[in-house]
């Protein structure tokens, strides 16, 4: 029986005095909301075309087909408002029922009987997942590639064991070609000779997509199979039994919330004729979207192009195409994508499309991302009158769109040769103050021609971005990576750190303008711990490198690299050379993050988890509690760090402890290590301070951290550890208290609740602490603290730390 539905309905005029639609859902459901868009359809083809506000209630929308945004629907402007951002959620994904396997300590949910496709991606409470891999971390080589160079490999004698087998059981290959990647199902492996077969040809079919023309021994992993499942968290589809089978924890507890993505598109929106005009996406979440894999794998070109597969391995159509999206605009005008979350998608996350102009995304974030974060514009794949549209209709091109304040972080989860913002070709693009983290290859990607010939493309700018940790898994890329003729365009004001060393055969840097760059300025950027050139050209034409600021990891590294690119095309002038930064990372919890570490000097990362001892956060280190965190282990794999602190806590003893820290102490070979020593709350202070004996938990005393720092010392004589000493000061004060010479009446004062320090005071103490455990100057100037409260902190901090008990 088909439910009433009730849509509250005003009329209002907006501040430049037009009128407008308000519409309110009745609940929060998919159902409600397409009911809602079809009656609004009806209206505007009675002639109600004013701008229309839907707001929506707060809650998940399940998504089983995309939402379509025609003109018909749309009018003179369509506003789709969350009623409070970030808790309108369109989901794609449904939820599994699961079921305990308590003998084989598993949790098994059985798959919907209408689904078509191996699902290569869920959600485990509510964070997108990958299937069991091998290895579970980094990655193996290939020992040689079969005759054909195509249809797969020789495996390293001690990567598999002997005993694999494929059987029935589904498993990909993903093989890393320097700058792209490709995700093939395994036919078959041959324990004898060590010979694994793709379903289909790895890599695009030009030539130097072939295994090993970048290198001879490429990187690949596997993924998918039951054998590679040892690890709580970890899963694999079971295909006898139609299940998804995922490893429980050593005792099984409740299970896991498993949903399974079934959409690959949650919205679109685009105009067969004409243009959309006035969309806005606002405050909405957009998750749990499929990762959209042929039958028989997909051979991957650069950002997410790729030919796609049939299940015998053949290839499926002439061309290439990009990933998905899961919100799809094309053909629209003046639209804004305004304060929205893209998180946890199995493919591309946005698309602004063809023939858009000035359309805005800016105050959004995309995290944990299939394929690309954004994609803007489009490539020459597209016909007009049988001919490519950048000659028969250049003024086509998309035009005067903006990307601003946008955070994005973990893109390419499922396909590595992903990029953070692909814009294709352009003009008038402006990419601005965006933060770009933690990616596996290029951060921007700017243009889709490799040579100079001229198209509609030109006067983009990429400016005041801060662009930190891409290249992270392939190489011969860059933070920005141009391509062809695009004349007056700008790369300015950016900050580009952290790009390693490149794994493959072509190096990785701040800039690389590749074939056919011609028309850039490339001035007052900041690029700093850049294992290679901070730029480099390759068969580029004129372009000019002025006012940018770098420092360089030799002193034989040159900061211009000209491949193939006369030297002669490139204007450099007033650039400086900076000197080195330290590094530092701090690991703990919000007493850690009492001390303030973005305002310590150098290039500081942080790993912060609130209320967790070291133990807790060395085994669990995929959630922190401070959004802003590096995680450890992806912090240690990629930066050699000067300084190390680290910070115990509640609830575990010395040789716990001991055991974290020596395992950071042979990660890090060369850090100094800082023992945080932390504090106690302030109602129990004494009571640990006393406390002599450093056997059992943790008390915040001498005790304990003398006996941690006596093994460290004593396990690792050549390395240096050093200690922060706020236990000791805070003892010095209370004595002081205790004595009437101190300015204030009780240790509490400098507590802003049980155990966190007051933001005036108790930061300012400790955070100098820390300063000083490190080596760096003494901050003088901290808001909203007192005169006579910094003149005596100040004081205690110069101090010796000899406390005594009495």
């Amino acid at each position: 029986m088909r439910h009433a539905l009730i849509v509250f309905v005003a009329f209002a005029w907006n501040a430049t005095g037009q009128a407008e639609i308000n519409l309110t859902l009745p609940d929060a459901s998919a159902s409600a909301l397409a009911e809602t868009l079809d009656g609004l359809a009806g209206r505007r083809g009675k002639g109600e075309l004013d701008r229309a506000v839907i707001t929506l209630p707060d809650g998940t929308y399940r998504i089983s087909k995309p939402l379509a945004l025609s003109r018909e629907i749309v009018g003179d402007g369509l506003t789709l408002k969350a009623e409070s951002p970030g808790n309108v959620i369109f989901n794609g994904a449904v939820v599994l029922e699961g079921q305990s396997d308590s003998e084989a300590n598993r949790w098994r949910y059985p798959l919907p009987e209408s689904l078509d496709q191996q699902p290569r991606s869920i959600l485990i409470d509510g964070r997108l997942s990958t299937a069991a891999r091998f290895p579970e971390e980094g990655y193996p080589r290939i020992e040689s590639a079969l005759s054909d160079r195509r249809s797969g490999f020789i495996v390293g004698k001690s990567d598999l064991p002997d005993s694999w087998q494929l059987a029935e059981h589904a498993c990909d290959v993903v093989l890393l070609h320097d700058w792209s990647s490709s995700r093939m199902p395994v036919a078959s492996y041959d324990a004898a000779s060590r010979t694994l077969r793709s379903l289909g040809p790895i890599g695009c079919a030009a030539d130097h997509y072939a295994i090993d023309h970048f290198e001879k021994q490429p990187r690949y992993w596997l993924e998918g199979h039951p054998d590679f499942a040892d690890e709580p968290g970890d899963w694999y589809v079971d295909r006898v039994n139609k299940q998804i089978v995922v490893v429980a924890a050593d005792t099984l507890g409740d299970p896991p919330r498993i949903e399974l993505p079934v959409v690959e598109t949650l919205l679109q929106a685009e105009a067969l004729e004409g243009t959309i005009d006035g969309l806005t996406l606002d405050g909405l979440v957009f998750t749990g979207t499929s990762f959209p894999m042929p039958p028989g794998g997909l051979a991957g070109g650069q950002a997410t192009m790729h030919e796609a597969r049939n299940a015998d391995g053949s290839r499926n159509g002439p061309g290439r195409e990009l990933l998905t999206a899961a919100v799809n605009l094309r053909d629209c005008r003046h639209c804004r994508v305004l304060r929205c979350e893209f998180r946890d998608l199995g493919a591309t996350a946005l698309w602004i499309g063809r023939r858009s102009q000035n359309c805005l995304v800016t105050h959004c974030t995309f995290q944990s991302i299939g394929g690309n974060a954004i994609n803007v514009g489009e490539g020459r794949e597209r016909r007009v009158d049988g001919e490519v549209w950048t000659e028969s209709a250049p003024e086509q091109i998309a035009t005067g769109n903006q990307i601003t304040k946008c955070e994005i972080s973990r893109c390419g989860v499922m396909l590595p040769g992903a990029v953070a913002i692909w814009a294709g070709l352009n003009k008038q693009l402006e990419i601005a103050e965006n933060t770009i983290r933690d990616c596996p290859y290029t951060g921007v990607s700017l243009g889709w021609v490799w040579n100079d010939s001229v198209t509609p493309a030109e006067q983009n700018v990429v400016r005041d971005n801060d662009i930190r940790f891409v290249m992270q898994v392939l190489s011969d890329g860059a933070g920005v990576y141009t391509l062809g003729r695009q004349p007056d365009s700008r790369i300015e004001n950016n900050v580009f750190t952290d790009v390693p060393l490149n794994a493959g055969r072509a190096e990785s840097n701040g800039v690389f303008a590749d074939e056919g760059t011609t028309g850039f300025t490339i001035t007052g950027n900041t690029f700093r711990r850049i294992d290679r050139s901070p730029v480099r050209f390759h068969k580029a034409g004129k372009n000019i490198v002025s006012k940018n600021r770098w420092q360089l990891a030799t002193e034989a590294t040159p900061p211009v690299r000209f491949n193939n690119t006369p030297p002669e095309n490139i204007e450099i002038v007033d650039n400086v050379e900076l000197e080195r930064e330290i590094s530092i990372l701090t690991i703990g919890n919000s007493l850690t993050w009492d001390t303030k570490p973005p305002s310590l000097d150098g290039n500081v990362h942080w790993h912060v988890d609130c209320g967790k001892s070291l133990q807790f956060i060395q085994l669990h280190p995929e959630s922190p509690c401070v959004a802003t965190s590096r995680l450890w282990p992806t912090a240690m794999a990629t930066t050699q760090y000067d300084f190390v602190t680290v910070q115990p806590h509640y609830g575990t003893t010395v040789d716990e402890d001991y055991d974290v820290i020596s395992d950071w102490v042979r990660q890090q070979p060369s850090a100094i290590f800082v023992i945080h020593t932390g504090w106690a709350k302030h109602e129990q202070f004494a009571e640990e301070w006393a406390d002599d004996d450093p056997s059992g938990l943790l008390t915040h005393s001498n005790a304990h951290v003398d006996a941690l720092l006596e093994r460290l010392r004593a396990e690792f004589p050549e390395r240096e550890f050093r200690c922060t000493q706020c236990t000791r000061l805070l003892a010095s004060i209370a004595k002081d208290i205790d004595a009437g010479i101190a300015p204030i009446e009780k240790l509490s004062d400098l507590y802003r609740d049980a155990i966190h320090m007051k933001i005036e005071s108790g930061r300012f103490l400790m955070h100098n602490a820390m300063r000083q455990a490190l080596g760096q100057p003494l901050v003088t100037q901290w808001d909203g603290l007192d005169r006579s409260t910094q003149d005596y902190l100040s004081k205690k901090l110069a101090e010796p730390r000899q406390v005594s008990k009495d």
